[in-house]
């Protein structure tokens, strides 16, 4: 790579200090794709995350504010399949490689001038050499390639060694950004759901988790990190694979963790597995947790004192207690867990 001039230093440190300050709702379009031809000067600048794909999302494609008109009278749909086939810049990278390159370094100016991909996209537009680097983040994550083109004169090392140096500086940009997007993400989910949450990655590693799904996931399966629990993985691999499903359960003692994947994220929740009460039963189970004694409840209920205690004896029978205590401290217990909120006067 070859040393840069000190005025080229000093631009790169400048432009990688502010560069967090210039993309507008992604981190690579308008404000910054100028300031970055700025530094490698071309007639036109833009930035792909589906490199070779057919999606025409603009969310994913941008380009310097400015260039709209370089390629405006081009026939893309016929142009597209000729520019991937034909451009010996586009197999490298979809190959892996991260490092810079341009149309220059396979064929010369003459040789240039006899392919297709000149004759259909570069001529027309009046543009001699592209200039295309791929964002060190390896697959399966889609390409994120910035594409430089210029019509005067071929590109040269120095334009390549500033990509070179700005590329791991540009892959921590885009990962800021996401982290940003899929924290807002996750808050939103949290907002909207009592449920824990857990945001996930492509690759089913942990993005973002509620505090509460923390606690869930180190109860029920004792790991921490950004790795999914093995059996969780799994289960979402044959969720996807069937495309439905049931939801994932795991039983510990007298509680279930239920696992449900909707849209990216995983909603927790933790129920208890012991037998259902009747609606009376939790009615009577509640004012007991509030200490009223039988006579308080039969009056509250209009039942009679024996009508309470028959259900009382039910209630002890389900959840295997024998005191009022015992009953008392499981309504605590449930409420903590499954955060059902206090009966109301």
């Amino acid at each position: 790579m070859p040393a840069l001039a000190r005025g080229d230093t000093e631009r790169l440190l400048r432009f990688v200090a502010e560069a967090e300050s210039f993309g507008g709702g992604h981190p690579f379009s308008g404000e910054f794709l100028t300031q970055l031809g700025r530094l490698v000067p071309a007639d036109w600048v833009g930035y792909s995350d589906c490199s070779g794909c057919t999606d025409d999302d603009p969310r994913r494609h941008f380009r310097r504010p400015g260039d709209e008109d370089v390629f405006g009278g081009l026939d893309w749909p016929a142009v597209k399949p000729v520019l991937e086939a034909e451009s010996p810049v586009r197999p490298p990278l979809r190959q892996g490689s991260f490092d810079a390159m341009k149309i220059s370094d396979f064929l010369t100016r003459r040789e240039l001038h006899r392919t297709l991909v000149y004759d259909l996209l570069l001529k027309p537009c009046g543009l001699e050499d592209t200039l295309e680097v791929r964002l060190r983040i390896p697959a399966p994550s889609r390409h994120k390639v910035f594409s430089f083109d210029r019509g005067d004169r071929d590109f040269s090392a120095r334009d390549r060694a500033v990509l070179d140096i700005l590329n791991p500086h540009l892959v921590q940009l885009y990962r800021a950004s996401e982290a940003r997007g899929r924290l807002s993400e996750a808050l939103a989910l949290h907002e909207s759901t009592e449920a824990p949450v857990v945001l996930l990655e492509g690759d089913d590693r942990i993005a973002f988790a509620t505090t509460a799904a923390r606690q869930l996931l180190d109860r029920y399966f004792g790991e921490r990190g950004t790795r999914l629990p093995d059996s969780l993985t799994s289960w979402l691999r044959e969720r996807r694979r069937r495309a439905t499903g049931e939801p994932f359960r795991i039983d510990a003692d007298d509680l279930s963790l239920v696992v449900e994947l909707v849209e990216g994220a995983l909603l927790l929740e933790e129920k208890w597995s012991t037998p259902r009460l009747t609606a009376r039963e939790r009615e009577i189970l509640d004012l007991v947790a509030e200490g009223r004694t039988n006579s308080e409840i039969a009056e509250r209920l209009w039942l009679s004192s024996g009508t309470v205690r028959k259900h009382l004896d039910n209630v002890y029978a389900k959840l295997g207690v024998h005191t009022r205590t015992a009953a008392a401290r499981f309504v605590r217990q449930r409420r903590l867990l499954s955060q059902d909120p206090p009966p109301t006067a």
